[in-house]
């Protein structure tokens, strides 16, 4: 069953602090929110969880060749101190599903 695409830097959290930036390489692969977000995307977030990058990204739906991230991703998130945490995704654009 398809599940929804992150497309905005908010659809993400890592110790409950939302995602505030994507650094992406997709450019040509949009929703109408913003671009699909894909397993090679670095995250930045506002709490005490610095970066974050994905770990786990759909298997079946590409984008540029690499794979794009939904509900079922995992990620893993850095801290200035060394901590780590998981990243999760919150919410996709329910327009856009992908396995």
């Amino acid at each position: 069953m398809p599940q929804p695409v992150v497309t905005l830097p908010a659809h993400v959290s890592a110790a409950g602090s939302p995602g505030t930036a994507f650094v992406s390489a997709n450019t040509r692969v949009k929703a109408a929110t913003g671009p699909l977000g894909i397993l090679t995307d670095v995250m930045s977030f506002g709490g005490p969880l610095v970066t974050g990058a994905w770990v786990l990204g759909n298997t079946r739906v590409k984008a540029g060749g690499i794979p794009t991230v939904g509900m079922g991703s995992t990620g893993l998130a850095t801290g200035a101190a060394g901590a780590t945490g998981p990243v999760t995704v919150v919410m996709g654009d329910m327009r856009v599903g992908a396995t």
